[in-house]
C-alpha cells in the first residue's frame, strides 16, 4: 500500500531533519547508506564502555574471531586459530593487515591491543583477565591459559576485543578524534559527534574484497517511534531496534522489509539485594516469586509483536542449548509464586498488596531501550500477585548512575548468551562479573566454570553449563524474561543484509550493495 503519514508525524520529520535527528535524504545514487539507530558511540576508543558494539556494528571495528549467524565461529584477523597443547593455543595473523591509519597490525600491535583492553575495560578484563599473551614473530601469537578453554575463538570473536592500534590511542591527550581512531574495518570514521551522529567512508585498504558503499551516515534517533516513523517516511535505508508497537504498520509498508532474527541474548530483570528501599529482594523466595510471577508467553506477544519469544532460563536464549528451555521457570504458577510470597512474610491484605510488618511490597522497576513495553506487562502481572511495582522508563545512563550509587531495586538489561558461555556465565554470577549487577556470592559458580571448561567430552561440557544455569535460575540474581526483539527496517534498495542473532554484527557488512 502506498506509504502515507499523518501531519504530525511530518512535522515531527521535519523538525528532526532540521536538527540532525535523522540522515540527510540526499546521497541516494547508490553510493551512500543513511543509518537512524537507538544509540551510537560515546566514542572512538574501542576501549571505552558503551562504544565497542557500535564500532564494530557499523564496520568500523574487527576482531581476531567472528561469530557467524548460524553461531559458528570463524577467524576474522586471525587467518588460524589453532590449539597446539592443552592449554595453548596458537594464532597465526593474516598476512597484510593495516590500521586504518597505515600502520601494520602485526603480533606486536595486537598483543598491545588485547592488553589494553583488559587493562581499560571491565568486560575485556572477565573475557582474558588470565590469559597470558606472547609474541611467537610478527605473524604469530601464543596465548597460554590457566586451565582448559575450550571457548578461546568465541572469547576472541567477542566486541569487547576489537583489535586496535593502542600505540595511537595512548599517545593521545584526550578523547580520540575521527582522524585519530584506528581501527581495521572496512570503514573509517570521517566524522563524529557523541551520540548524535557517525560519518563513515570505505576503506579502500582493508584486507577483504572492497567495499561498493562509498559512505554511511549514522544518525542516533533515541525515541523509538521517531525511528518507525523515519522508517515509514523512507528517511533511512536501515533503521535498527524498532518498537513492537509499530511493527503492524513497518510490516504492511512499501519499500522496506521487516527483518528480525531470534536474538541471543535474554532481557534479564536485574535484582539488587542491598537495596535501602526493598530490602524482600533479600530473600531468595520473594526473588523466586517474582519469576515464578511471570507469563513470559503473554510479555513476548504483547512487548515483542511476534518477534520474540519467553526465556524460562538465561541460557534459553542461545540455540545451542535447547535443554535450556526447560529449567527456570517453563510455566507461569502463580499459586507457586503467592505461596512462596506468604512464606517469606510478605502477606495479602484486603486492599490486595501485600506487606510485612506494615511495610508494603513494593519495587521500583527501571527499563530503558526498547524495554519499556516489557515493563509495562511485567507491572500488571506483578500487581496481580500483590506487589506494587513503581515503574520509570529511563536513559540507560540513569540506569548506571543509580546502579553506581546502589539505589535501585530492579533493572532490565540484555548480555549476549552466545560465545564462551562458561565465561558469560562467569561475568553473570562471579563476584567480580561486570554483569553481577547485584554483587551474589555464589561459592559453586567458580566450580562449576572450571568443570566446564575441563570437560573432557561435550556432554561432560554441556552437564556444567546447565548446571550453571539452574544456579542462576535458583539464586535469581536476574529473572529471565525474553530474547530482545531485533525488529529492523531495511529499504528495498539495500542487498545482502543478512540478518544475525547478534544485533551488533549484522547491520554493516562489507558486501551490502545498493540499488537505485
Amino acid at each position: 500500500m502506498p506509504r502515507t503519514l499523518s501531519v504530525i508525524a511530518a512535522v515531527l520529520l521535519a523538525l528532526l531533519t532540521s536538527c540532525g535527528g535523522v540522515p540527510d535524504a540526499g546521497g541516494t545514487d547508490g553510493s551512500q547508506l543513511r543509518m537512524a539507530v537507538a544509540r551510537i558511540s560515546a566514542a572512538l576508543d574501542p576501549a571505552v564502555a558503551l562504544s565497542t558494539s557500535y564500532l564494530r556494528a557499523y564496520g568500523v571495528g574487527e576482531s581476531l574471531a567472528k561469530i557467524r549467524p548460524d553461531g559458528t565461529v570463524a577467524p576474522e584477523l586471525a587467518e588460524s586459530i589453532t590449539q597446539t597443547a592443552p592449554r595453548e593455543w596458537t594464532i597465526g595473523l593474516r598476512e597484510g593487515v593495516s590500521f586504518h591509519s597505515g600502520a601494520p597490525v602485526d603480533a606486536t600491535a595486537v598483543r598491545a591491543s588485547l592488553e589494553r583492553s583488559r587493562d581499560r575495560n571491565a568486560l575485556a578484563k572477565n573475557l582474558i583477565g588470565d590469559l597470558t599473551i606472547t609474541v611467537a614473530d610478527p605473524r604469530t601469537l601464543v596465548v597460554r591459559t590457566p586451565g582448559p578453554s575450550p571457548y578461546l575463538a568465541y572469547t576472541l570473536a567477542h566486541y569487547e576485543l576489537q583489535i586496535h592500534n593502542a600505540a595511537r590511542y595512548d599517545g593521545l591527550g584526550g578523547p580520540a578524534t575521527p582522524q585519530e581512531a584506528d581501527l581495521t574495518g572496512p570503514f573509517r570514521v570521517t566524522g563524529f559527534t557523541p551520540e548524535q551522529e557517525l560519518t563513515l567512508e570505505r576503506n579502500r585498504a582493508w584486507w577483504g574484497p572492497a567495499p561498493t558503499i562509498e559512505r554511511i551516515t549514522v544518525t542516533q534517533v533515541a525515541d523509538p517511534e521517531s525511528r518507525a516513523q523515519i522508517a515509514l517516511a523512507g528517511q533511512a535505508d536501515i533503521v535498527d531496534l524498532l518498537p513492537s508497537s509499530a511493527v503492524p504498520r513497518l510490516r504492511e509498508a512499501d519499500g522496506i522489509t521487516l527483518v528480525g532474527a531470534p536474538a541471543a541474548n535474554t532481557v534479564t530483570v536485574y535484582l539488587n539485594p542491598a537495596s535501602p528501599a526493598a530490602p524482600a529482594l533479600a530473600d531468595q523466595r520473594v526473588r523466586q516469586a517474582l519469576a515464578w510471577g511471570i507469563n513470559r508467553a503473554e510479555v513476548a506477544e504483547i512487548a515483542g509483536e511476534g518477534l520474540t519469544e519467553p526465556a524460562s532460563s538465561w541460557l534459553a536464549s542461545n540455540p545451542a542449548y535447547p535443554q535450556a528451555d526447560q529449567q527456570g521457570y517453563p510455566r507461569h504458577d502463580p499459586q507457586l509464586a503467592a505461596r512462596l510470597l506468604d512464606e517469606a512474610g510478605w502477606v495479602l491484605g484486603p486492599d490486595g498488596r501485600r506487606a510485612k510488618d506494615g511495610r508494603p511490597l513494593t519495587i521500583r522497576l527501571q527499563t530503558w531501550g526498547t524495554e519499556g513495553p516489557t515493563g509495562e506487562v511485567l507491572q500488571s502481572q506483578w500487581d496481580a500477585l500483590g506487589v506494587r511495582v513503581e515503574l520509570s522508563h529511563v536513559d540507560d545512563a540513569l540506569v548506571r548512575q543509580a546502579r553506581e550509587r546502589g539505589d535501585w531495586d530492579a533493572q532490565t538489561a540484555a548480555f549476549t548468551t552466545m560465545g564462551n558461555v562458561p565465561s558469560l556465565f562467569a561475568v553473570q554470577l562471579g563476584p567480580d562479573g561486570s554483569g553481577n549487577y547485584g554483587r551474589f556470592d555464589i561459592p559453586q559458580v567458580a566450580g562449576l566454570v572450571e568443570r566446564a571448561n575441563a570437560a573432557a567430552t561435550e556432554a561432560e561440557r554441556a552437564e556444567a553449563i546447565l548446571a550453571l544455569n539452574a544456579l542462576h535460575a535458583e539464586i535469581v540474581p536476574g529473572i529471565p524474561v525474553h530474547p530482545r526483539p531485533q525488529a529492523t527496517a531495511v529499504a528495498d534498495r539495500v542487498r545482502g543484509f543478512v540478518a544475525h542473532p547478534l544485533q551488533y554484527e549484522n547491520l554493516v557488512q562489507p558486501d551490502l550493495v545498493l540499488g537505485g
